[in-house]
């Protein structure tokens, strides 16, 4: 009888669990993870899962990689949770599935890998999504002297090394990318387009030599569509210039000179969607003044790049700490340790140096636990920067700014220097206190 209690808590437990919902919970992470490899367009391995008919193939039982209620047995199952370095590891791509992830996976085809015909419209409509519509252009007609005209033009900017291509075979729209030619390309160069302004729809001036002249030549290319000036010397005055551009949806200023002032011009624009201002001289009260006109117009000012960059370093050094053992001696031998001998033991990684002794711990942890660093010790030493002074500054570390090396917590004065330390640790790790 003292077994009931326990056993009925457990069936309880069991009971509150909710089965997976395939279409929920399975379809969407086959989706974002898995159908570009293993879909419509690429079968890799000749497995396809973007339907319930290409998993479950009838007379082909045998080859399939889902076995209902036999996880252990499902081949798409072993995949998922093998090693980071297993070349057979699934995704291929990208990170590997969380934890929780592959549990669901495992859990979906012990309850009987249940596919329901909505899993399959789901898929279908998702897929769908992603199909880049038809890209159509409502341009003038050409008479047989402007497109002669045109034609000469395209040919001499690819006799400078332009690149020009037509946006598809069944229009006459062209695109120019002049990035490659930086300096070569000036205001000059733009007057030069103005040929091509009938046709002309995507331009890509980015990294050239152009400046403030180049305002009155853009104001001529009135079919634009997508303008990419970044990295150029363009400012208010030569933003002024795209004010007329009506058909103009996309613009690209990042590091240029443009201003507050220049927001005027560019508010101006009836059809912009897409509006890049990072590193210009354009600040966040500036767009504020225009929010009406601006009001439909995804607006990027890049305020989010630092904290996203410190978040991705953050993420890197926590996961360095998290792959460093918590010893540098074996607690078998008390010799030192080799990382790729390791267990993980009550939540910590423990090295040491050679599998003998990692099968002798593993036989018997408790006989080792007292060589090991303690728990409370580690934690302590990781609440603190092991360090005074900024490595990069010498200015006091500030403990909001700390990253992870080498197992060890590393405070710098601000964000400047810790960014600075995390590109490239090495020229300051002399000003570090030595490794006990």
């Amino acid at each position: 009888m003292r077994l009931l209690a326990p056993l009925l808590l457990l069936g309880f437990s069991l009971a509150a669990q909710e089965p997976v919902d395939f279409t929920k919970q399975i379809a969407p992470i086959l989706v974002q993870r898995c159908i570009e490899c293993h879909g419509p367009e690429d079968q890799e391995g000749d497995l396809r899962l973007d339907a319930k008919e290409h998993v479950f193939i009838k007379g082909d039982e045998d080859f399939w990689s889902v076995l209902p209620e036999e996880p252990d047995d499902s081949e798409l199952i072993r995949r998922l949770g093998l090693d980071l370095d297993d070349e057979e590891l699934m995704p291929a791509r990208g990170e590997p599935l969380t934890a929780e992830q592959r549990e669901l996976f495992r859990r979906w085809v012990a309850e009987g890998a249940k596919w329901p015909v909505e899993g399959d419209d789901f898929i279908a409509s998702e897929l769908a999504a992603q199909v880049i519509p038809k890209i159509t252009f409502d341009l003038p007609e050409l008479s047989d002297a402007q497109r002669a005209k045109v034609d000469a033009a395209i040919q001499a900017m690819r006799s400078m090394g332009g690149v020009v291509q037509r946006i598809a075979a069944d229009t006459d729209a062209v695109e120019v990318n002049l990035s490659l030619l930086r300096d070569k390309v000036t205001d000059e160069t733009l007057r030069q387009l103005e040929v091509l302004a009938p046709v002309l729809v995507w331009l890509n001036a980015s990294r050239t030599n152009i400046g403030e002249g180049a305002g009155v030549h853009l104001a001529k290319l009135t079919q634009l569509r997508r303008l990419n000036l970044s990295g150029t010397s363009v400012g208010d005055r030569g933003i002024a210039g795209v004010e007329g551009l009506q058909q103009l949806e996309y613009l690209n200023v990042y590091g240029t000179q443009v201003g507050d002032a220049g927001l005027a011009s560019i508010a101006a624009l009836p059809a912009l969607k897409q509006l890049y201002l990072w590193q210009s001289k354009a600040t966040q009260s500036g767009v504020a003044k225009h929010q009406d006109a601006l009001a439909g117009v995804q607006v990027d000012l890049g305020d989010y790049v630092e904290a996203r960059l410190d978040a991705a370093r953050q993420e890197i050094a926590d996961r360095e700490a998290r792959n460093t053992p918590v010893n540098e001696l074996c607690p078998v031998s008390g010799t030192k340790v080799d990382p790729k001998f390791f267990v993980l033991h009550e939540d910590r990684r423990i090295a040491f140096c050679c599998g003998k002794c990692k099968a002798k711990f593993e036989k018997d942890p408790a006989a080792f636990a007292a060589k090991l660093p303690s728990a409370e010790a580690r934690s302590d030493a990781e609440a603190s920067p092991i360090n005074d002074k900024c490595p990069v500054s010498g200015a006091a570390v500030d403990a909001a700014h700390t990253v992870t090396h080498e197992g060890r917590l590393v405070g710098f004065c601000c964000g400047k220097c810790k960014a600075k330390f995390s590109k490239d640790p090495k020229p300051f790790l002399a000003k570090l206190p030595p490794k006990k």
